[in-house]
């Protein structure tokens, strides 16, 4: 689920960025119905699974077993 609470699990819809520049631009305060396809108007687009893991077993790699050393 893309919460934007949690930490790494997603990103910023790009085409609800547009829209909302657009609607900063053209209203003073903006409109707060902004449809999406993308992302069903939550704002955010989920990672897949592989995603979130390869990027951790990544970051693992670097900070984490690139320091351990073997005796």
């Amino acid at each position: 689920m893309p919460d934007p609470t949690l930490h790494g699990n997603g990103h910023t819809c790009p085409a609800c960025e547009l829209r909302r520049e657009a609607d900063r631009a053209r209203t003073v305060f903006g409109s707060s119905d902004t449809p999406c396809n993308q992302c069903n108007s939550i704002g955010r687009i989920a990672k897949s699974a592989a995603q979130i893991v390869s990027e951790e077993v990544a970051w693992a790699r670097e900070h984490y077993w690139g320091q351990k050393q073997y005796a």
